[in-house]
């Protein structure tokens, strides 16, 4: 194993970005992409591009984000990998709520959740709910983000008590008549 080790780059790119040391994550992340390419590892390569994108978007390069992110779910979406492109999806989703255009962060979140709900990951699925709901509430659409909350509540797969009684409430609030 050497220094050009896609996974070897992978892992230590990943506790580089565990560390905040986002600069010397993303070199690695780059690097690790050409080798994944030079291996024929679509997979890995998409999954680069991923971390590349999450970084750029944390340090506000929204376009090098968006062309990361896109590239990446453009990858997962030909090789049919649902899971991994809602994962993206939900990235770019985070990227457009942290760029105030609300509602395309809401278009990825949504996509997000139908592909998490057809791939069985209740709860990455309950994750974007949570998150679009959160979007919801910060525009002051309030039926919007209790729905979408009470859908992220319904679908998580080990809720607290506190998260049951909460939906419990939400349920409550969402089906008393006018």
């Amino acid at each position: 194993m050497n220094g050009t080790d896609p996974e070897i780059l992978k892992e230590e790119g990943m506790q580089l970005f565990e560390q905040g040391a986002y600069d010397a994550a993303l070199a690695k992340f780059e690097t690790a992409v050409t080798a994944y390419v030079t291996a024929n590892n679509n997979i890995g390569q998409a999954e680069m591009l991923n971390n590349i994108g999450v970084i750029h978007r944390l340090r506000r390069q929204y376009e090098e984000a968006i062309h990361a992110l896109n590239e990446a779910q453009q990858i997962f979406r030909q090789l049919g990998d649902l899971n991994r492109q809602a994962q993206v999806l939900g990235n770019l989703g985070d990227l457009y709520a942290a760029t105030r255009r609300p509602e395309e962060a809401a278009h990825y979140y949504q996509q997000a959740a139908e592909l998490f709900a057809q791939t069985n990951d209740p709860l990455r699925q309950s994750q974007v709910l949570r998150a679009c709901s959160l979007l919801r509430l910060r525009q002051a659409r309030w039926l919007e983000a209790i729905a979408l909350m009470e859908q992220s509540l319904a679908v998580h797969p080990q809720k607290s008590i506190l998260q049951r009684i909460f939906h419990l409430l939400l349920r409550f609030v969402m089906h008393v008549p006018s």
